[in-house]
């Protein structure tokens, strides 16, 4: 596969999946044994079937996703995109409770190639930033000169980097 052919590939993988929330579809874009990183979470079965339980779930806890992709690499059937991902949170997210905020929130997801399908793939989202927006971890905090607080500004001055 060459650049274009793996650019349209993938584009037609997030139009399919995300925008048209076409789940069932999977199976164009992934192999049957699929190996994903990290794994999927206990109790799913491995693979292709287990993606689909985790994407639905992405699909239940999300609406009006928007994925852009913002940069785009290919290279020894790698296809390592950047992404900008924009949704609501309008159902149970890991356990937590919609919150109807709109996210936004980058990913640097990378998916090996094998067969025209995703053999492998490591997912890489930015999931402090959307942990932030839906209200369950504190964003960063701003400090008195209106610049955002560092763990360095947290430590004892003896601590601080000179």
């Amino acid at each position: 596969m060459d650049a274009t052919t793996a650019r349209q590939f993938y584009q037609d993988y997030v139009d399919t999946i995300y925008h048209e929330r076409k789940v069932e579809e999977l199976g164009r874009f992934f192999a049957e044994s699929l190996v994903p990183h990290p794994a999927l979470p206990a109790g799913l079965e491995p693979g292709l079937k287990g993606m689909k339980v985790v994407a639905a779930s992405w699909m239940q806890a999300f609406t009006s996703m928007r994925f852009t992709v913002d940069s785009f690499v290919f290279q020894n059937d790698i296809i390592a995109p950047r992404l900008t991902i924009s949704a609501v949170h309008s159902g149970d997210f890991m356990g937590l409770r919609a919150s109807g905020q709109r996210v936004n929130f980058i990913a640097h997801p990378h998916y090996r190639l094998e067969h025209h399908k995703i053999a492998e793939f490591w997912d890489l989202p930015d999931v402090m930033t959307l942990l932030q927006q839906i209200g369950v971890m504190p964003a960063p905090s701003q400090s008195p000169n209106n610049r955002l607080e560092t763990v360095a500004d947290r430590c004892e001055p003896s601590l601080r980097a000179a």
